[in-house]
């Protein structure tokens, strides 16, 4: 009964270090707008950047891109957006991480639809 007791009064502790995090992580949530990440394909013909809401906020195609059939247009396109995803996913990942030190963050990082 004692120990039950004494596993209690750690939960103080534990609820201040999670209101710290929640507050932590409402900031990283901000941030992420701001965090930005570049993808290329066929030696920069083609550059993406994605913001860590994993939106795409710029495309550019260069001018030689123009002379490209569509199908490759579009595979190369794809690249691009692939890497620029990954790579700010990595950025926001990283983010994260600082934010929770040793705390398992896998399920948000699911719910965000990156890996774990």
């Amino acid at each position: 009964m004692f120990d039950s007791l004494k596993s209690l009064s750690q939960l103080g502790p534990l609820m201040a270090r999670a209101k710290e995090m929640q507050a932590k992580m409402a900031e990283v949530q901000q941030k992420l707008g701001t965090i930005r990440a570049d993808g290329t394909a066929a030696g920069g013909l083609i550059s993406v950047t994605a913001n860590g809401h994993m939106e795409i906020i710029h495309v550019h195609f260069s001018a030689d891109a123009a002379r490209l059939d569509a199908a490759v247009l579009a595979d190369l396109t794809r690249s691009a957006v692939n890497e620029a995803l990954a790579n700010v996913r990595n950025l926001v990942q990283r983010e994260m991480q600082g934010v929770a030190g040793d705390v398992d963050l896998s399920g948000f990082q699911k719910m965000m639809g990156m890996p774990s």
